[in-house]
């Protein structure tokens, strides 16, 4: 079964946010709030949600009750734009209660609602689950995938404690980050008749998203007599570390079942522009720190 580049991309946003949005739920729940792993998440999730809807406008149905090749499920497209905007001008207006109403109606109704109808035998994905795909791709998956997989998650935990690191420290999650999320495109699409477009958008989008977060101040302090760092614990980074991840594995899997993708401008560029904006995050964020180290001292700028 060979799947388009549009359904890939749908596919695999889809079910991100059917992953992340719990977690960005649960956050805000009970006694203990995790506002930072709710908004790591939270962001996460509303990304993923809008390149969800956005691919779906691409999907034409075959259904004998659609209109121009759209169905009813395709109502969940606006409904999705729809309640965003509703949610964060809530957010805007500090009415927390509503935000939180809304967020959580958009989960259940467009996340798992839209869900449940892509499940249908005779819809993409209901192929997809029902021909057996599902099973191969896990079982098929080398052991040194999950190794690897085992192994961020463990560096994505360490940055969710608060911590004094050196400058050499504070640097390696960002450097291994983006030097896999590079090496994943590269080896993805070296061959690839669109190589040099892909990675101009792995490029154009990297240092967008970089220049605008390292623009920003860090919540943490240098000290400049230790020469160390102390940073607080955040789930931003575990976040950003499973989306990179996903994205190699995803395209992976993809190009598995259907090599053509590997020449497809849309493809390519959709999956290179997501690269970039985690790594361009993940690098501009430590760039925010390390302001902090060549930042005159207030003591210093008075002498001055």
């Amino acid at each position: 079964m060979q799947l388009s580049p549009i359904i890939v991309i749908h596919m695999t946003a889809a079910l991100g946010a059917l992953v992340t949005g719990p977690v960005a739920l649960w956050a805000r729940k009970g006694a203990t709030q995790r506002p930072q792993l709710h908004r790591a998440f939270g962001y996460a999730w509303v990304t993923l949600m809008i390149v969800t809807a956005v691919s779906a406008a691409f999907i034409r149905s075959e259904l004998k009750f659609s209109f121009a090749g759209f169905s009813p499920i395709h109502l969940f497209i606006p409904a999705t734009f729809i309640g965003l905007f509703f949610a964060f001008r809530a957010l805007a207006n500090r009415n927390i209660a509503q935000h939180k109403a809304i967020m959580q109606r958009l989960y259940f109704g467009a996340g798992i609602g839209a869900g449940v109808f892509t499940l249908a035998p005779n819809r993409t994905i209901g192929k997809f689950l029902g021909t057996g795909y599902l099973a191969p791709i896990v079982t098929n998956t080398p052991l040194w995938v999950w190794g690897l997989l085992v192994g961020l998650l463990v560096l994505g935990y360490t940055q969710t404690r608060d911590r004094n690191a050196s400058l050499t420290r504070m640097l390696v999650t960002p450097a291994v980050m983006t030097a896999f999320s590079l090496w994943g495109t590269v080896n993805t699409f070296g061959n690839a008749a669109t190589f040099s477009l892909v990675m101009m958008t792995w490029a154009v989008v990297a240092a967008g998203v970089f220049s605008l977060v390292a623009a920003g101040t860090a919540k943490a302090s240098y000290d400049a007599a230790t020469r160390s760092f102390a940073l607080p614990g955040s789930w931003v980074p575990m976040g950003l570390i499973l989306g990179i991840f996903m994205i190699k594995y995803a395209s992976g899997v993809a190009i598995a079942m259907n090599h053509s993708l590997v020449n497809d401008l849309t493809f390519g560029v959709t999956l290179a522009a997501l690269s970039g904006v985690f790594s361009g995050l993940f690098t501009g964020r430590a760039v925010r720190v390390l302001k902090l180290a060549v930042r005159p001292s207030p003591a210093i700028a008075l002498q001055a």
